[in-house]
């Protein structure tokens, strides 16, 4: 009997897979009926009777020595049962990802307003409520620094004293010699770009339900966007063997990142308190606690210049990037990271210097946001790519395409891309649907009266995995009950992109042949295998590939199976929508398959696992391998402007996306548009506003605003280039931050073109393009 096992031969079986019945098929979700009644449950539906509940007591200074942590006026409530600070962790009080620099409870200093102090535990919510106002800090106040700029050149004024520096990380990219390449330019356009913070605003607030057990076992209910990275963080702060924690990320409400940061904070707080007090605690954030405390869409400043020639080609950039990273690191070295790499755009530019700062400010942190620090540095790279087009009197799009990256291209970092890269195709598409020629000339010529039209490009490209090399794989099992039942086990979470509900079941139903509503997804848990996180967008595009794997080797096992039982050669079995056929007759249901092959002793469960293959980079010289994939995505969008009223109104927006293989076009579909609504947000109205203390002023949704149904414009359908990765599930690649990525940059194109004002700063808030548009009136 021949059975195929090896990962990579599994793959490009399923990767050349021509006709399919699931996959590539709009199918409805597996939750949809649970959460359309309200069934589906999120942390808070765990909560029972007894159960105790905790808030975060927060810091209210920015940067301060702790001389005391005084609780004492808590604790006379009798229903408030204790408080724990940093004193009250049994293991190691540091939880810092990217660089050892943050502790989970405050200790020493605090280093930003609405930093975690204390936990406060009562027996209800509105005596939690009160104590945490009544947790004091007696403090010797030290000078804050807000701007990052400052920060870099102040040694005297250090907000982490053991680094010497606010400089927390930093990042490079060399290729060719950028002052030949200015020399060979016709144009040069160079500016500075500034972007602002962005708040997640979650429809969940953060929280964690720990359950303690026997033998000081610890179940917490989270909500988390990698469940096994919490299991790391509460076993090292409760100083407990990993395998006696327990981590489940139930339905969550939302994430985008952010509870890819702090859900194993929450989670480690909450454990701690029912540690000690060997009793379940709900931790939960209010609005106000979860916009004030965790970390937040990165601010930059981005200093670019680009060149190029009279012929329409690019031939230097030279750009400099500089991310407030706040009081700690957190994921800021990998967000910077994957700015630098990203710097170019999707073009080819034979000489490049990037350099990128993360600096320390007492302001809350920088972290994982859809995206993931490539928003603002397109917007630099597609607003410089707009004003060298004009320079040289060529239609931007048309600019464009002459620079794309192709197969057989290399990037800023010396890459070659050996495949998959379909963005060429896409924008020439889009630019065809979208009758772009057509309005740019139009919109240009009716430059009067009180509203303006616009209409703009982007273009951008986002690695897939993780950033700064770091090792990635997928990790699934696959286990076939004797009814024909299909169990998928998998670490990916659902926090309503879908993967775990609709493309894992259909990969795993193409594959295996059976009806789809044989498959159900076990998600979330650290029970499951350890799949990586759900972010960047992994969560089909590498996180489903353990499951390809694992699928594929069940199959592999039945298909020889009944090659012996029936003495045909494999060419002539098909398995597919729950029947059996052997050469040209039905022999069996799927049901009746897996009943024979249980009585003959076939194997039907598998693991799948795949270590994703990676080159290195060297960060002194700056060059090397990124990423082992990218996805692409080109977006034309329309605008109007009032010029009286500053107000943008965005009316349309053209997608295109060369994406893989695209496995369920409606769940791409929702993401698409789900990232451009959030994308408008942030380019027009979002901004965090900071009091002289660094307070988050605005930290409620009354006074931080997010778009409407009034504020969604006209969404085109997508257009998709199905530019197959060949490690991806049936090539699929990332799609979840992809929309979001050009949007700032296509509203600041159109804005910018329907005003004739080159625009350099986010966000367009009509007070901003007031300031501008009042010259214009005038």
């Amino acid at each position: 009997m021949i059975v195929v096992e090896d990962p990579r031969t599994l793959i490009r079986r399923w990767l050349s897979a021509e006709s399919c019945i699931v996959v590539g098929k709009s199918i409805e979700r597996s939750d949809s009926l649970e959460k359309a009644l309200g069934r589906a449950r999120f942390v808070e539906d765990y909560l029972e009777e007894g159960y105790l509940f905790a808030r975060l007591a927060l810091a209210k200074a920015p940067h301060a020595r702790i001389k005391k942590i005084d609780y004492s006026k808590a604790l006379e409530d009798p229903k408030v049962l204790r408080v724990f600070t940093y004193r009250d962790i049994p293991g190691e009080n540091q939880v810092g990802y990217a660089v050892p620099d943050q502790p989970l409870l405050a200790e020493g200093k605090v280093r930003y307003y609405g930093e975690a102090v204390a936990v406060v535990v009562g027996k209800d919510p509105d005596s939690v409520n009160s104590a945490v106002e009544n947790v004091f800090l007696e403090i010797e106040p030290l000078p804050a620094l807000f701007d990052p700029l400052e920060a870099m050149e102040r040694g005297d004024i250090l907000i982490h004293e053991s680094l010497g520096s606010n400089i927390a990380f930093r990042t490079k990219v060399r290729k060719g010699d950028v002052e030949e390449g200015f020399s060979k330019a016709d144009v040069v356009v160079e500016n500075t770009y500034r972007t602002h913070h962005q708040e997640h605003v979650y429809l969940e607030p953060e929280a964690a339900l720990a359950i303690p057990d026997l033998e000081n076992r610890m179940t917490v209910i989270a909500t988390i966007q990698y469940p096994h990275l919490g299991q790391k963080i509460v076993s090292k702060v409760l100083g407990l063997p990993s395998s006696y924690i327990k981590i489940i990320a139930p339905y969550i409400g939302g994430g985008f990142g952010g509870k890819d940061d702090e859900g194993p904070l929450v989670a480690a707080r909450a454990a701690l308190a029912a540690y000690h007090l060997r009793r379940p605690v709900l931790l939960y954030y209010t609005r106000e606690d979860s916009i004030q405390t965790h970390p937040k869409r990165e601010a930059t400043v981005i200093k670019y210049k680009s060149g190029a020639s009279k012929d329409g080609k690019l031939t230097a950039i030279e750009v400099t990037i500089i991310h407030d990273s706040g009081a700690y690191a957190n994921r800021g070295p990998f967000i910077l990271w994957r700015a630098t790499m990203h710097a170019s755009g999707p073009y080819y530019v034979p000489n490049a210097k990037v350099d990128g700062y993360c600096v320390y400010t007492n302001k809350v942190p920088q972290g994982s946001f859809r995206g993931f620090g490539n928003p603002s540095v397109q917007f630099a790279a597609e607003s410089q790519m707009d004003q060298l087009a004009e320079k040289l009197g060529l239609d931007p799009v048309e600019f464009r395409l002459n620079n794309m990256l192709r197969v057989g291209s290399d990037t800023i970092t010396g890459q070659v891309l050996t495949s998959s890269v379909g963005i060429h195709e896409a924008l020439k598409k889009l630019s065809a649907v979208s009758n772009w020629r057509v309005k740019r000339l139009e919109y240009s010529e009716r430059r009067t009266g009180r509203t303006r039209r616009g209409i703009g490009v982007a273009v951008a490209w986002h690695g897939n995995s993780t950033s700064r090399a770091v090792p990635d794989w997928s990790n699934s099992y696959i286990h076939i009950s004797r009814d024909g039942s299909v169990n998928v086990y998998t670490g990916i979470v659902e926090m309503g992109q879908g993967s775990p509900s609709s493309s894992h079941r259909q990969l795993v139903s193409e594959i295996l042949g059976c009806p789809i509503d044989k498959v159900k997804v076990v998600f979330g848990t650290t029970d499951a295998p350890d799949t990586g996180a759900t972010h960047a967008s992994r969560g089909t595009s590498v996180g489903a590939i353990g499951i390809v794997v694992a699928a594929g080797r069940i199959r592999s096992r039945l298909e020889s199976f009944l090659s012996e039982y029936y003495n045909v050669q494999r060419e002539e079995i098909k398995i597919s929508d729950g029947v059996v056929i052997v050469g040209n007759k039905i022999k069996m249901s799927w049901e009746e398959l897996v009943a024979l092959a249980y009585s003959k002793g076939v194997d039907l469960s598998a693991t799948g696992y795949f270590f994703l293959p990676k080159g290195t980079f060297d960060d002194d010289a700056g060059r090397g391998f990124a990423y082992p994939a990218f996805s692409f995505i080109a977006i034309i969008v329309e605008v109007e402007v009032d010029i009286y009223t500053g107000r943008v109104k965005v009316l349309e927006v053209h997608p295109a996306l060369a994406i893989g293989r695209v496995i369920n076009p409606d769940a791409v579909k929702t993401q698409v548009e789900g990232a451009i609504i959030q994308g408008i947000g942030y380019t027009l109205m979002e901004k965090l506003v900071f009091a002289d203390d660094g307070r988050i002023v605005n930290d409620n949704l009354t006074d931080y605003v997010i778009p409407t149904s009034h504020e969604t414009p006209v969404i085109r359908n997508a257009i998709f280039v199905e530019d197959v990765w060949d490690y991806g599930p049936f090539g699929a690649k990332g799609v979840g931050e992809m929309a979001f990525i050009p949007m700032p940059a296509a509203i600041a194109n159109a804005v910018s073109h329907a005003l004739g004002v080159r625009i350099t700063e986010l966000p367009l808030t009509p007070e901003k393009v007031y300031s501008i548009t009042k010259q214009l009136v005038g």
